[in-house]
């Protein structure tokens, strides 16, 4: 259940972050991104979050926000592009194996609203 360091990791990122900016509202929406290769289950980090944030005073009554982001795949041998939904990496049109992820693996705390 790696739910539980992601959801500990956005909170510390963000009480960090709104340490710099020396705030005086508490937060109300942290956004985060991941891709689809995280293998990030939604509902068990937004439970893990809702945990977490506890632990800081300004994020108490913040919801989490979850962007997933498609795994998308480039052939390096007939140059298409494609998203894909199971973990299966060949081209569709060439059948080659040689590809490249575009996008899939980032994730990240995109921004948060006060």
């Amino acid at each position: 259940m790696h739910e539980l360091s992601i959801a500990q990791n956005i909170a510390k990122i963000v009480h960090q972050e709104y340490l710099k900016g020396n705030f005086q509202s508490d937060i109300q929406v942290v956004h985060f991104s991941a891709g689809r290769m995280n293998a990030i289950i939604p509902e068990s980090l937004l439970l893990n979050f809702n945990i977490v944030k506890r632990n800081y005073n300004e994020m108490k009554q913040a919801e989490l926000i979850i962007a997933e982001k498609e795994i998308i795949i480039k052939c390096n041998v007939c140059l298409r592009e494609y998203v894909i939904q199971e973990p299966v990496f060949y081209c569709q049109n060439c059948g080659s194996s040689n590809i490249s992820i575009l996008q899939g693996k980032e994730m990240y705390v995109e921004d948060f609203e006060l």
